[in-house]
């Protein structure tokens, strides 16, 4: 028997299968990964020493018809290989993304145990077509909007690199910019076009601007690179994001579910600008929890400007025992754990 994880696309669907696959690796179990081809999945699991496979698959909504058949064709493919790799009496894990489908189909058709974990606030189209065959339905969030099936409030798995690190007690200005695992050109414009301001409030800055979008976001700085050399630091992914993270006194960040449950385990406040054209808005619905909870505020995207930026900074400056003390009062329950005993291995 093994477990598969099945999923991916972005670090958002990976990472809470590589938090649950640290579980599975303490009780020497198993494990392999069916994700898609995008790359950042091999970046991430080759220096984890994890056994892992690419597909290529598509997604099919949004598509032009020749796109849709194109995507219906590629999934037929791969799904011939899960079938090869999924085998009666193993455990497949869905995390997410188109990615996960051709191994949930396999799953289906092996009479396998399948399980789902859903990270954000609304669950996604490939989790809603397979939880009624899924034997049980872990969710980030308690009030998950079209979720269905045997349903489990867990939290979102992050890695327990995140639990471990102590939170920051004292104040030295560390600002870090996160855009996702692939950048985000709107804050990378937000923060280059307002860092005369964020200077002038007393912030050392680290921005994570996006490997693609590392060049454009330089221009986008010009001048203030070299001006501001010893505060601002230009950068296009984080390799230790842990290290980074738990320096920051406010990190500025997108609200997928995996940025806002790591940023919440190292108990940092922070600035969520959720991506506005994540599906039915879900990316602004895991960050209201924590906003109601007094841990972090709200930027909208089509209304965040310089000011409204300087005006959130210099709130969280100024209060930042109270947000401090909010985030020590929101409970943190290590999702991985209570996913590994619901899986029923040992």
């Amino acid at each position: 028997m093994k477990v598969i994880f099945a999923g991916g696309g972005t670090g958002g669907h990976l990472y809470p299968a590589v938090a649950i696959s640290e579980q599975l690796k303490k009780h020497n179990i198993n494990y392999y990964f069916m994700v898609s081809d995008r790359g950042i999945e091999r970046n991430i699991l080759r220096p984890l020493n994890c056994q892992f496979e690419e597909q290529k698959v598509s997604a099919y909504m949004n598509q032009s018809v020749t796109g849709k058949i194109k995507a219906v064709f590629n999934m037929i493919k791969v799904t011939g290989r899960a079938l090869k790799v999924v085998q009666k009496g193993d455990k497949v894990i869905l995390t997410g993304g188109f990615a996960a489908a051709p191994s949930a189909i396999a799953a289906v058709l092996k009479s396998c145990d399948l399980y789902l974990h859903e990270q954000n606030s609304v669950m996604g189209l490939v989790n809603r077509i397979f939880a009624r065959f899924s034997k049980k339905v872990f969710l980030s969030f308690e009030n998950t909007k079209n979720a269905k099936g045997n349903l489990i409030v867990t939290g979102n798995p992050v890695r327990e690199v995140f639990y471990n690190a102590a939170p920051k007690k004292d104040y030295t200005g560390r600002l870090l910019i996160l855009g996702g695992s692939q950048g985000s050109r709107k804050i990378n414009k937000l923060i280059s076009s307002s860092i005369d301001e964020i200077m002038y409030a007393g912030f050392n800055v680290t921005h994570q601007c996006g490997a693609k979008l590392y060049d454009e976001t330089k221009d986008m700085y010009g001048s203030k690179i070299d001006e501001y050399k010893e505060r601002l630091i230009l950068k296009p992914y984080i390799e230790n994001a842990v290290d980074e993270m738990s320096k920051a006194d406010i990190i500025v960040s997108r609200s997928g579910a995996g940025a806002v449950f790591e940023i919440k385990a190292l108990k940092c406040p922070a600035i969520y600008i959720p991506f506005a054209d994540a599906s039915e808005n879900h990316q602004y619905y895991n960050a209201l929890e924590e906003k109601n909870k007094g841990c972090c505020i709200i930027l909208e995207e089509d209304k965040a400007d310089t000011a409204s930026l300087k005006d959130a900074l210099n709130e969280i400056k100024d209060n930042i025992a109270v947000f401090r003390a909010n985030l020590e009062k929101s409970p943190v329950h290590k999702s991985s754990e209570i996913i590994f005993k619901e899986l029923d291995i040992i």
